[in-house]
């Protein structure tokens, strides 16, 4: 049986450090735990929210009406190239997991430090690959019942799905397949990459804040335009990459947003270009 609280604070559950109050909080630890939070929001008529690791979330001063569900189930299973995982397992953890066993795939997520539900949610990438390359099927829980999707049922884009704003579907665990191959020069890549991701996120952040726009990288264009440094409140653009967001204080997601219209509304003046937030934003 879950343990439903009351008014909690969400900015505890948020790597930002920014929220309002959740009218109602469960934490579930098993597959059939976060069916059984799911079911008890549906049956309460109550809008829900799962969430894992809370790295790439902005959530509403306001806080969230309804049940925010933080999804800790964390089983998996490497066998031969197949990977199956429920959806609150640590990305970072299973990359490196699949890495000692000699398998690529997974291996661009070892920076990483989301849940892999969230990672196909966003469909989350680095070093060139993305989940979208591996990922073969993921079981969702959908309209009161448990459903299995494949691949091609994601409409997979650019850090991007189509139930990155659909909290309707939750997904519950999911399936790779990976290839067997030399891991040494990738683990040198994954080290530089997770010293370049370990200097840039310091602090309160959400990670990289934009997409990046087709052919461009968000962090050079938003550097190109002097604001590393700028601040609204005590929201803040990184010093060290001018696409991570820092709360440096008490900000809130008022300062946030308005830093956020503040970056596109010059991107647009200079280069006629829209920056698309990557973040998910909950309880707006």
């Amino acid at each position: 049986m879950v343990n439903i609280q009351e008014n909690v604070l969400l900015s505890n559950y948020s790597t930002f450090g920014i929220g309002g109050d959740a009218e109602y909080l469960c934490v579930v630890s098993t597959r059939d735990e976060l069916i059984e939070a799911l079911d008890w929001a549906t049956r309460q008529d109550l809008a829900s929210a799962v969430i894992g690791s809370g790295s790439n979330i902005l959530f509403s001063d306001a806080g969230f009406r309804g049940l925010v569900i933080v999804n800790r189930s964390r089983s998996f299973t490497i066998n031969n190239t197949t990977v199956t995982a429920d959806s609150g397992v640590n990305f970072g953890q299973l990359a490196r997991k699949t890495m000692e066993q000699g398998l690529i795939g997974l291996h661009f997520g070892a920076g990483i430090p989301g849940t892999i539900g969230g990672a196909v949610v966003g469909n989350a990438g680095a070093l060139d690959f993305d989940i979208s390359k591996t990922l073969v099927s993921a079981e969702v829980f959908i309209n009161g019942k448990v459903e299995t999707w494949q691949n091609a049922d994601f409409g997979f884009d650019y850090r991007n799905s189509k139930i990155k704003n659909n909290p309707a579907v939750v997904i519950l665990s999911v399936v790779f397949k990976l290839k067997a191959g030399d891991t040494a020069d990738i683990l040198v890549q994954i080290h530089d990459d997770q010293v370049r991701r370990g200097k840039s996120y310091i602090g309160k952040t959400c990670g990289s804040y934009f997409k990046n726009p087709e052919g461009k990288s968000a962090g050079e264009l938003i550097d190109s335009l002097g604001l590393k440094g700028f601040r609204i409140g005590d929201a803040e653009i990184s010093t060290l990459h001018a696409n991570v967001i820092r709360n440096v204080g008490n900000a809130n997601a008022t300062d946030v947003l308005d830093l956020e219209k503040y970056i596109q509304s010059k991107a647009w003046d200079k280069y006629k270009i829209r920056l698309t937030p990557e973040i998910v934003k909950i309880g707006f």
